[in-house]
């Protein structure tokens, strides 16, 4: 610009000071357009950083990218997603604990319940995603959806997931959809329902709902033979599409749980709470807050414990229970602990607390003083009088010194040891009614 401009400053008979103003604002200008380009191009590179981690990956991994063997990591989550208009509709006198989201899934997934305002009762509404249904799962479930969604990537399926669904699709065509329902997985598979009327199947015709038009045989999978079951419809609906199966490798797509203050922090739960002209939308943040606090509650039970634990803790847990076990000790489980005996004698114990896991063994402390063993003596506390040995299990190598105690212990008692196959006991299944 300022080169366009120079013939003309030289041609007219202008003053100096004309020429000076001139140049000056020109200058201005070109400095003027030089600062919006850089700030739009630290513009686009901050909102690229402000994306949720995981965001360019592909939902719960993929066959290019397997988790690693044990201990393995939790599946990657998905970008929270945004509500698509077909499943969204908007809901008048709430008011929303996570802010930015103009509409909301109003349907039978939502969970309902009420918070203590000023002494109101007031209702409210959890509304939770696909990804965060999964998670706040029990294991038995995610162990179900872990087989299935292995089986539909080996007919090469690829996964999409909306709020609350999650889709297996190839090409333009959708083949099958995972829900969770309270605590009941669902699969919809693209088989038309008159077809296995008067079989051994136990299904839903779901056709008359828009969004499982394409899909509509619905699977309610809340036993293993409901699971056979799934795959052997599974391998129908490829067998009429002529999809080609694939060996593979099977991984593990059971994700860690999380707490549902995290997941509404993440907008993997939108949180909502109706609104009355006598009450501040801060005292419904405030009474938001607290009812999650409650929510989030440490459980009492052991196995619940064990359950919301994270992997690695659950692989330490697995690998000193099979080793218990080689012992020819036997589990027996109580509100808090799991305990381990022979005849009526109780030899160790398993603790969980907050995040870490603690073997409590029928060992003397005093006899282990100032050796390479991490320990606590837990004598003085009734329950663990007989068995005050304590180790926290927080790392590798605890978990080999804790081998190495139960060997001792074996051998005071005179036990051997049975060279057993070594077994999952990560994932905590459901008690039999």
């Amino acid at each position: 610009m300022a080169t366009a401009f120079t013939p003309m400053l030289y041609s007219v008979e202008w003053s100096s000071e004309i020429k000076i103003t001139l140049i000056a604002v020109i200058s201005a200008m070109l400095a003027g357009v030089v600062a919006l380009l850089i700030m739009e191009l630290v513009g686009k590179r901050n909102s690229a950083s402000n994306l949720p981690a995981g965001d360019d990956r592909v939902w719960y991994g993929s066959a290019e990218s397997s988790p690693e063997p044990l201990p393995e990591p939790a599946p990657l989550l998905a970008p929270a997603p945004a509500p698509s208009h077909e499943d969204s509709v908007p809901v008048g006198n709430e008011v929303e604990f996570a802010p930015s989201a103009e509409l909301v899934d109003d349907d039978e997934n939502a969970d309902t319940g009420t918070v203590i305002v000023d002494g109101a009762r007031l209702k409210v509404r959890y509304n939770r995603s696909f990804t965060a249904r999964l998670i706040q799962s029990d294991d038995t479930l995610k162990g179900y959806y872990s087989i299935l969604r292995n089986e539909l990537l080996r007919y090469g399926l690829k996964s999409r997931v909306s709020w609350g669904n999650e889709s297996m699709y190839r090409g333009k065509n959708t083949y099958a959809k995972f829900a969770v329902r309270g605590k009941t997985l669902s699969m919809y598979l693209a088989l038309a329902p008159v077809d296995f009327a008067n079989t051994k199947y136990v299904f839903r015709d779901a056709g008359s709902v828009e969004k499982y038009r394409d899909v509509p045989m619905q699977l309610k999978l809340r036993s293993d033979r409901a699971v056979r079951w799934a795959l052997e419809l599974i391998a129908a609906m490829a067998d009429k599409n002529k999809l080609t199966r694939k060996n593979a490798p099977e991984e593990n797509f059971r994700p860690d749980y999380r707490n549902t203050t995290s997941l509404v922090r993440e907008k993997y739960i939108k949180l909502y709470y109706v609104s009355t002209p006598d009450v501040s939308e801060q005292a419904l943040k405030e009474a938001a807050a607290a009812d999650l606090r409650e929510l989030d509650r440490t459980p009492r039970e052991f196995t619940t414990k064990l359950m919301r634990a994270d992997g690695v803790l659950k692989a330490r847990y697995s690998a000193v229970k099979n080793e218990l076990l080689r012992f020819g000790m036997k589990p027996r489980m109580s509100t808090s602990n799991e305990s381990w005996y022979r005849g009526k004698v109780t030899y160790a114990k398993f603790a969980i607390r907050g995040k870490t896991l603690f073997l409590h063994m029928a060992l003397d402390p005093d006899e282990f003083e100032g050796t390479k063993y991490n320990f606590r003596d837990m004598g003085d506390v009734g329950k663990y009088g007989t068995v005050p040995m304590r180790v926290k299990l927080k790392s590798d190598r605890s978990v080999r010194w804790v081998k190495e105690l139960i060997a001792t212990m074996a051998e005071k008692k005179g036990w051997t040891r049975e060279e057993l196959a070594e077994r999952d006991f990560r994932y905590v299944k459901n008690r039999k009614k």
